[in-house]
């Protein structure tokens, strides 16, 4: 089973959230030779959200 929640002294110390990638807590980590389709949900960042080639 995985965690629910970090300690605040861990989420206080953490200073770049990137590395972490994969890992996060209550993420699903699944075979990837199992899975028939992979997909990847991104979102701009508050400094770039001003790319208007990102609207449809």
């Amino acid at each position: 089973m995985r965690k629910l929640a970090l300690d605040d002294d861990i989420l206080l110390n953490i200073e770049k959230p990137a590395r972490y990638i994969g890992h996060e807590v209550n993420s699903v980590m699944k075979d990837k030779n199992a899975v028939d389709i992979r997909f990847a949900m991104c979102f701009p960042e508050v400094r770039s959200s001003l790319n208007r080639g990102l609207l449809i």
